[in-house]
């Protein structure tokens, strides 16, 4: 849900809250406020009412007495730092103390100023200025910040909405399995994942990693993936995955004033023979498994997508022998670091796929982003994480 429009200073003026237990003083401040044109002003004659007042009303200032009984201010301030939608409710202290450990105490339960009595009016005029005017830009900031977040969550939700969340069973016809997962590792993110079948049963796929982050990774991702499924349906059937590539380099390189690129693993699958013919541009090297063996495709690899338009690019050919797995991911996989910043690493990865022999591809992606998390415990994900599984059954 959108945030609600910043309102600090709605058509009755800022609203003030004064908390003392002297009616004079509270008198005296509430009369001066007047006389500033500060029209909307409610008093409280102890903590306890002030309390009840602001759970049940929205202020953009509160004038708060130290010394009152029962419910002082320091407790005020206590209760205030434990309400997320009033921790940023801007307080002056106003009292007769004149002691340096009494300011500081306010000012570390979360007051922004102390004025001590009686007051001096025009110091007083310039704390409320000031404070009514942070107070002001801050819910202007809140706003802008809530509706960033709207509209990044949106993007997030069309984004995932780009790739293919249904995965066909297999079929007698289609002895395929597929799988595949992406986790951004911000609201929207670079890497794309993508797997299509052509007209003769050739079934397409793809793992893809954008140079970046945010909103401009995500778009030359929607690009790349584009491109790739235009290019790949409409270029000669006789085509193989070096000469598709190549075109869409070729169209990435244009209007890339931002120099953005993509690595990327582009495999084409006879899904009756088995014969995967593949091209590798400058991404990680999937995986081969073979029962409880594990090898990586390490036949060729090619440029990034995106850098040099006249970029050469080859088509490496291997089998996939029934019961066959190949497991593709992105960086963000091996490049998981810890709390003590260490990196997944190969190793991990390559143990994990060894523990998981046979298994379909649901369970390889799964087991994997375990130990991925695991490992990580609570230090915050870096980089996106994206892994595809096809297996010849």
């Amino acid at each position: 849900m959108l945030a609600d429009e910043p309102n600090g200073q709605n058509e009755a003026g800022p609203r003030i809250l004064v908390v003392d237990d002297n009616d004079d003083n509270r008198y005296t401040l509430t009369l001066y406020l007047d006389l500033e044109g500060y029209a909307n002003v409610k008093t409280a004659a102890d903590g306890e009412q002030a309390i009840t007042l602001l759970g049940q009303s929205s202020f953009d200032l509160l004038l708060l007495d130290v010394m009152m009984p029962n419910v002082d201010g320091y407790a005020v301030l206590t209760w205030l730092k434990g309400q997320p939608r009033l921790r940023d409710l801007p307080v002056i202290m106003i009292s007769a103390l004149n002691e340096v450990n009494s300011v500081v105490r306010c000012i570390e339960l979360g007051a922004v100023d102390y004025l001590t009595k009686p007051f001096n009016p025009v110091l007083l005029k310039a704390r409320l200025g000031s404070s009514l005017e942070k107070k002001r830009l801050q819910d202007e900031l809140r706003f802008h910040l809530g509706r960033l977040e709207y509209e990044l969550e949106h993007a997030r939700q069309l984004q995932l909405g780009m790739v293919p969340s249904v995965f066909p069973p297999p079929t007698p016809d289609r002895p395929i399995a597929t799988f595949a997962s992406m986790v951004p590792a911000h609201e929207v993110g670079g890497d794309l994942y993508d797997f299509f079948d052509l007209d003769d049963g050739t079934i397409c796929f793809l793992v893809g990693d954008v140079s970046g982050k945010g909103m401009p990774a995500a778009l030359f991702m929607a690009r790349a993936k584009s491109l790739i499924r235009i290019v790949t349906e409409l270029i000669d059937g006789t085509a193989g995955p070096a000469e598709i590539i190549a075109r869409v380099n070729r169209d990435l390189c244009q209007n890339n004033s931002e120099m953005m690129f993509v690595t990327l693993f582009f495999g084409m699958l006879n899904q009756r023979t088995g014969s995967l013919k593949f091209c590798n541009a400058g991404h990680n090297l999937p995986y081969l498994l073979i029962g409880d063996t594990i090898r990586p495709v390490e036949d060729i690899k090619g440029p990034v997508l995106g850098v040099r338009p006249n970029a050469h690019y080859q088509t490496g050919h291997l089998t996939m022998a029934p019961a066959t797995t190949i497991y593709l991911y992105t960086d963000g996989v091996t490049e998981a670091m810890n709390e003590k910043d260490e990196l997944f690493s190969e190793e991990r990865l390559e143990s994990v796929l060894r523990d998981v022999p046979g298994a379909d591809c649901t369970e390889v992606i799964n087991a994997v982003t375990t130990s991925v998390r695991n490992f990580a415990g609570n230090a915050q994900q870096a980089d996106d994480i994206t892994m595809m599984a096809i297996r010849r059954l």
